[in-house]
């Protein structure tokens, strides 16, 4: 465990608007919070079911594992989604490879996802908005180089937790 000694010690100054952590979570916060406002108001989905439906729309099929590794969410969040998402008639089973059920969008899966997805993409080019094609261009590979740097902050730390500190 890191020791801490916080006699007479002053916080060190943060600087939130150059803090990418706190940045990145504020936008998706606020982002997410309205999103699922809307995709629960206009569709009766909220924003885990929409990434879900996201993924199968992209990926084509997926299990559980896959979407909570490329997504980032809790494996139990997936399930709760799928499930909720399989009650809808929005997701069904492709195939089962041993204990692991690989799933897709049904018809009326892929007609829920186009309609969202036009909702998204006007949301996403709203929050766009004054930024030029170059700008937008340098935004999303500046955000992909973060998010290939995050394996090596994911890792930080790794050797004192397998050792039990």
């Amino acid at each position: 465990m890191i020791e801490l000694n916080a006699k007479n010690e002053r916080p060190q100054a943060l600087d939130l608007d150059r803090y990418l952590p706190a940045l990145i979570t504020w936008v998706n916060n606020k982002y997410s919070a309205d999103s699922s406002r809307i995709y629960r108001k206009y569709f009766g989905i909220g924003i885990a079911d929409w990434r879900v439906l996201a993924y199968l729309g992209v990926k084509e099929t997926g299990t559980g594992a896959e979407m909570s590794d490329f997504l980032g969410m809790d494996k139990a969040a997936i399930s709760r989604s799928l499930q909720f998402l399989g009650t809808l008639g929005f997701v069904e089973l492709a195939k089962q490879q041993g204990r692991k059920s690989v799933m897709r969008l049904s018809d009326a899966g892929i007609r829920m996802y186009n309609e969202v997805l036009q909702i998204a993409l006007t949301r996403e080019e709203v929050m766009l908005k004054g930024l030029s094609e170059d700008e937008r261009t340098t935004l999303f590979d500046l955000l992909h180089r973060v998010h290939e740097n995050l394996q090596d902050v994911m890792a930080m730390y790794r050797d004192e937790e397998a050792a039990g500190s």
